[in-house]
């Protein structure tokens, strides 16, 4: 057994899980405004300091947004992987682990995924893919929309494996990853680097639209080591790059 005495659950979080229990089996909708101050202390019985700090958790985890002003308060927010993302990147820079890491764990997962996906997706799916990868293509040197079509091509393959924590772990991973947390964004890359993403991406839908399992696994195993090997042509420090310089640097390219 391991030492030490277990931390007694505090009040606020107690509060904070019955909360979210409401949220759930009520079903609400983000922007669903939670009842005023005065009706949420006479339900759950709780002192005033008790329940803001319950709310102050629950906006800490994204759960919340609390609104300032006469008509504000707590409104649902919907959880995101980015927020998972967040408390992953605090526990890989107190632990000083490289970002080289956080490659490997994509490449050791996404493979799978694309294996997954193979044998589930339909061609509802296979049509999205070309789809996105052809706004890919013809926005080749627009920055952002190459960033935001290409995380969206991945995550119609990770949804299309059809296992939701796979997926979360996956879109977890890819929110460490997103080069805005190292100073580093896919614009960064040059026009052939991106082309490459291109004619990647068109090897994957082949493959899927195939429903073949080996050669998608395969494809993205390939993908996937070409990215890291145009994310290392432009930032050679990157594998062993810390924490602390890689923010800093997001901060001086502006984003």
């Amino acid at each position: 057994m391991s030492g030490g005495v277990q931390r007694p659950i505090k009040q606020s979080e107690l509060v904070a899980r019955a909360i979210t229990d409401q949220i759930v089996s009520q079903n609400l909708l983000e922007g669903t405004r939670l009842p005023n101050e005065k009706l949420m202390l006479e339900e759950y019985k709780v002192g005033r300091s008790t329940l803001r700090e319950a709310l102050r958790l629950l906006e800490s985890r994204g759960i919340l947004t609390i609104r300032a002003g006469r008509d504000g308060g707590p409104v649902v927010r919907q959880p995101r992987a980015a927020d998972l993302g967040e408390a992953l990147t605090l526990l890989m820079q107190y632990r000083d682990v490289p970002f080289s890491k956080l490659f490997e764990a994509r490449q050791a997962l996404e493979p799978m995924l694309a294996r997954m996906a193979a044998s589930n997706m339909d061609d509802a799916t296979v049509e999205r893919l070309k789809l996105i990868n052809k706004d890919i293509a013809e926005n080749i040197d627009e920055r952002d929309v190459f960033r935001a079509r290409n995380v969206e091509f991945h995550e119609e393959i990770a949804a299309a494996a059809n296992s939701p924590v796979l997926e979360l772990l996956t879109a977890m991973l890819e929110s460490v990853a997103d080069g805005l947390a190292f100073g580093v964004v896919a614009g960064d890359f040059t026009h052939q680097h991106r082309a490459n993403a291109v004619k990647a991406h068109e090897r994957l839908i082949r493959a899927f639209r195939a429903r073949d399992e080996e050669a998608a696994e395969r494809e993205m195993r390939k993908h996937l080591d070409e990215g890291n090997k145009a994310w290392k042509a432009a930032y050679r420090d990157l594998p062993s790059r810390p924490w602390a310089a890689s923010i800093a640097a997001s901060g001086r390219n502006g984003y």
